[in-house]
């Protein structure tokens, strides 16, 4: 039967055109200077729930002329550009259909998969960061008087609060600071990213808050003194009840790129699976994270309010399997 040679050959050339990249390519140039931009990382990764950050494998470079060419799959794919001080940009090439209402804007255009062609190339253009002083205030909660010595710390992300897991990628760098004796810091707020400032103080909870270029040039940022209390943990295995010893029971930090909380803790199990007395903090969320050999690491929330003065919070883990 030709006719069923004829319909296999035609299902397999759609098959192929269906699975195989086509080529992006772009030049890349400063917006001010209009000058071709080197250098500029070009990290690629599907359009989903499941993948909220560019993958960090294999990035496609620019050339001394701006120019660098993508191979893109045949599925919605997001390609993010990023190079140290400019802002970031990205392209986004859609398999489905998109609508008018989906057209992107000069730093994020969208194009569509299946009018990708040969020999067509796409401008993108980049703008340098730009910095603004921003001047912090750090009062007390409750009184609303000036508290010095008060570090102020400044991070820049882009999908993630969590530069320490997108580094490497050309972000500006943690600003670091600390109040003078009227409470004032100034930050840069920059251009392009996500800013998030801090101020944390040994015996303070952390207070946050996130600027934007173009957002007030002052803000004041009201921080309260922690509150504190003794207890003690229990750390048993799950299915035998027994207690386990030298297991670490610390408080969970994330990270967000910052220093080491001042106000964490750390205890550890002895034989009869009791840790020491340690005093915990109202921090706001209070978790803490469990870990012990032979078994999993786990994290449990803490009621600061629900745990009395001296108390013992029993924690449950659970022993690995054998193919863990």
């Amino acid at each position: 039967m030709p006719w069923l040679g004829r319909l296999f050959t035609i299902a397999a050339t759609l098959l192929l055109a269906a699975c195989f990249p086509k080529p992006l390519d772009l030049q890349v140039r400063d917006v001010v200077t209009d000058a071709p931009v080197e250098g500029v990382a070009m990290h690629k990764h599907a359009i989903s729930l499941l993948t909220l950050l560019p993958s960090k494998q294999d990035p496609v470079i620019t050339d001394a002329n701006g120019d660098a060419r993508v191979w893109v799959p045949p599925f919605n794919t997001n390609v993010t550009l990023l190079r140290p001080g400019y802002e970031p940009a990205s392209i986004a090439v859609y398999k489905s259909d998109v609508s008018s209402k989906l057209e992107g804007a000069a730093s994020r255009p969208n194009l569509r998969f299946d009018a990708l062609k040969e020999g067509d190339v796409v401008s993108m253009k980049l703008k340098p960061v730009t910095r603004t002083p921003t001047t912090v205030q750090v009062v007390d909660a409750s009184t609303g008087k000036p508290v010095g010595d008060v570090e102020v710390l400044s991070t820049t992300f882009l999908y993630l609060p969590a530069p320490g897991l997108e580094d490497g990628w050309g972000f500006p760098d943690l600003q670091d600071l600390r109040t003078n004796t009227e409470g004032g810091a100034t930050i840069d707020c920059i251009s392009g990213f996500r800013n998030r400032v801090t101020a944390r103080a040994a015996g303070r909870a952390d207070a946050q808050t996130d600027i934007r270029t173009g957002g007030p040039s002052a803000i004041t940022m009201k921080s309260r003194e922690l509150r504190w209390k003794p207890v003690r943990f229990e750390v048993l295995d799950e299915k035998r009840g027994t207690p386990v010893e030298g297991a670490w029971v610390t408080t969970e930090e994330p990270r967000r790129g910052l220093p080491p909380d001042p106000n964490a803790f750390a205890a550890v199990t002895g034989p009869d699976g009791l840790t020491p007395p340690v005093v915990i903090p109202d921090a706001v969320p209070l978790v803490i994270q469990i870990e012990a050999p032979g078994h999993r690491k786990r994290r449990e929330a803490l009621d600061w309010n629900a745990i009395g003065e001296g108390d013992i919070r029993t924690l449950w883990i659970r022993r690995k399997g054998w193919f863990e």
